[in-house]
C-alpha cells in the first residue's frame, strides 16, 4: 500500500516537473519585458506575475472566461478592475471598459495591484488561492488547491531563469 501511495506521488510530481518545462509560446520578448517591467514597479516577483499569468490565460492576452466574466492576460474581472478604477460600471461594462481592461498593460497594473495587496497580507499560498477564487471566496473555504500546485511549479520554473 505505502509502494502504492509512493508511486503515485512520485508519478503526480514528474507530471508537473514535465508540464510546467513546456515553452511559453504565448510568452513573446516584448510581453516577457512588460511583464518585468509592471511586476517590478508595483514591488512584485517578475517570477510570480509571469506564473499567475501562464496558470490564468496561458499568456493568451484575448482570453475570456464568460463565466466570471474575466479578460485578458490575468483574467480581470470587471469588479477588479472598478477596484482599481479602471472602469466606472462594474455591472455592466461597455465594449469600451472591457476594451481597457483587454489593454495588457492596464490587465497587468490591475493585477499587480492586486497581488499586491494580497501579498501585502497573506501568505504566499492564500494570497495566490485568494487571487483565483476571490478573498470573499476564499475566507468563506472555497480552495483551488490545483491551481496552487500550478502556480507554485511555474513560480519554480520562472524563479530559475528557465
Amino acid at each position: 500500500m505505502i509502494f502504492l501511495i509512493l508511486g503515485i506521488i512520485l508519478i503526480s510530481s514528474i507530471g508537473v516537473y514535465a508540464y510546467t518545462q513546456q515553452p511559453d509560446k504565448r510568452l513573446t520578448p516584448e510581453l516577457e519585458k512588460l511583464i518585468n517591467s509592471k511586476a517590478l514597479a508595483w514591488s512584485l516577483s517578475p517570477a510570480l506575475v509571469k506564473a499567475v499569468a501562464r496558470a490564468e490565460s496561458g499568456f493568451d492576452i484575448l482570453a475570456q472566461n464568460p463565466s466570471d466574466p474575466s479578460y485578458g492576460l490575468l483574467q480581470i474581472t470587471p469588479g477588479l478592475a472598478y477596484d482599481y478604477g479602471l472602469i466606472v460600471d462594474y455591472r455592466s461594462p461597455s465594449d469600451y471598459e472591457i476594451g481597457k481592461i483587454y489593454n495588457v498593460s492596464n490587465n497587468l497594473d490591475v493585477a499587480c495591484w492586486f497581488m499586491k495587496r494580497l501579498h501585502s497580507k497573506y501568505t504566499f499560498d492564500e494570497a495566490v488561492q485568494m487571487y483565483n477564487v476571490g478573498e470573499t471566496g476564499y475566507k468563506k473555504g472555497v480552495r483551488n488547491a490545483a491551481y496552487l500546485k500550478k502556480v507554485r511549479g511555474y513560480y519554480e520554473h520562472y524563479k530559475k531563469g528557465y
